[in-house]
């Protein structure tokens, strides 16, 4: 049973379908969370090795242990979200992640800062954020999937080009620890408020996704005499109605099939690459720039800077990325951006220090990204709304498990090399890898209750 609009409790302006203020909202969080952690952490590291007096491989084995942990608990907090809606999640990311900053900046030894940054920081940022609202966002939107996803993924952007850049120089001026308590307060006092404007669906407004009217004649597929096969059971804020002319994949279905395993795959090459490059960012680059001769001390603002124009590039191209996403084939434009990542990475090999050669490497780094809002898309498109945040849990744990030790054994190569070179070339062949899985992913066949759905439709 619909239930009716509860607009008269929102406080957005109701002429604009509710969707796109779903987007919005998802990449206001995720710009915190991409500002702050994400692209926003690699300015802790040069400071925290000084300090600590550890090698950039301890710091490393931190963000290893994080993605370990995150791998493992992906399938609970996708079962969560699909269970209990992205509302609760998004907050208790937002409360984990907030408080693990604010502890971080007490942090006195490093046995501290590992139990900080995996039981806190790392939990609250990859059990909700983008894995809260990106399952909202599939749920509200079907032929504008890849535009809306893309606008939340430009909080990746907005994060990079703003807030990593302002944390960064906060870092360098003032210190860490000020920075991380500032990071925390902000994140606490945002994302939190933010959650309770996360709606599950449409349907629990009265709506449709992209806003489309409500048929008369439609048959409502969640109706079924098949208990089994019906929905998890839907909180107060009502349940997703599944529709004629949708895909409709258990998670079971569609882990049967060799195209959830295929984007499975490519997925996790894309993100064992960026695991690396991303945490790593600020060292990568000021390595690449004392090549020409600078200093660690002089390369070392001009790396932080670097970090926003990427973020400035990848804000530009997500929405259009995106957009063409909704008009061609979201697999074959995910394979041109891991080439273009590919391409970045072969750039830095000769580390010369030349500052054109950076603007390169961010700009073509910043165009591979835009594959991840991408992959997301991809996922609603093969396998519907039904069960999208447990596929994606599912999605997390082999995926985490690809990406975890990039940084570690970047981080050891560089700790006995003093070079990252021989740490790129292994990152350029996974790209290349990842270009041909998203180019031959298959269309999945359709399940036998779905298509028995589909010619009941057809012939009442």
């Amino acid at each position: 049973m619909i239930r009716p609009p509860t607009r008269r409790r929102l406080h957005l302006p109701q002429r604009i379908f509710y969707g796109w203020w779903i987007a919005i909202i998802s990449a206001g969080a995720d710009s915190l969370k991409h500002g702050t952690f994400n692209k926003g952490f690699t300015s802790y590291i040069i400071p925290l090795r000084n300090e600590l007096g550890i090698g950039v491989a301890a710091i490393s084995f931190a963000e290893m242990l994080g993605r370990m942990e995150g791998g493992l608990q992906g399938p609970i907090m996708g079962w969560a979200t699909d269970r209990f809606g992205p509302r609760i999640i998004l907050m208790f990311g937002g409360l984990t992640s907030g408080l693990g900053f604010i502890l971080l900046s007490f942090t006195q030894n490093y046995l501290y800062f590992v139990c900080v940054f995996v039981g806190l920081l790392s939990l609250g940022f990859r059990a909700g954020y983008n894995n809260a609202t990106m399952p909202a966002i599939n749920q509200w939107f079907r032929r504008h999937r890849g535009l809306a996803m893309g606008i939340a993924g430009m909080g990746t952007a907005i994060g990079g080009t703003a807030i990593a850049p302002l944390m960064g120089f906060l870092v360098l001026s003032v210190g860490w620890r000020p920075a991380a308590f500032i990071s925390g307060v902000i994140i606490l006092a945002v994302v939190i408020p933010m959650s309770f404007l996360i709606r599950r669906d449409p349907e629990s407004m009265g709506m449709r996704p992209d806003g489309d009217p409500i048929p008369e004649n439609e048959v409502n597929l969640a109706s079924m005499e098949h208990p089994e096969e019906k929905p998890p059971e839907r909180d107060a804020h009502g349940a997703a109605i599944l529709h004629v002319g949708e895909p409709d994949f258990m998670a079971s279905e569609a882990m049967r099939t060799p195209t959830f395993w295929m984007l499975v795959l490519a997925v996790g090459m894309r993100n064992t690459v960026h695991s690396g490059t991303t945490f790593l960012m600020v060292p990568l680059v000021v390595w690449f720039l004392m090549g020409s001769g600078r200093t660690e001390d002089a390369a070392q603002p001009i790396a932080v800077a670097f970090v926003g124009v990427m973020s400035f590039s990848l804000l530009l191209m997500t929405p259009i990325i995106g957009w063409l996403g909704d008009r061609w084939s979201k697999q074959k434009l995910s394979s041109a951006c891991m080439v273009g990542g590919a391409v970045s990475l072969l750039v830095l090999v000769d580390d010369t220090g030349h500052i054109w050669q950076a603007v390169v490497f961010v700009v073509l780094l910043a165009f591979s990204e835009t594959a991840n809002p991408l992959a997301w898309a991809i996922m609603g498109d093969f396998f519907g709304r039904r069960s999208y945040a447990t596929l994606r849990g599912w999605q997390h744990l082999p995926d985490q498990f690809m990406s975890m030790s990039t940084p570690v054994w970047m981080g050891v190569i560089f700790d006995h090399t003093q070079s990252y070179k021989w740490a790129l070339i292994p990152l350029i062949i996974i790209y290349c890898l990842a270009a041909i899985f998203y180019w031959v992913i298959p269309t999945p066949r359709t399940p036998a209750r779905v298509r028995a759905y589909q010619q009941q439709a057809k012939d009442s």
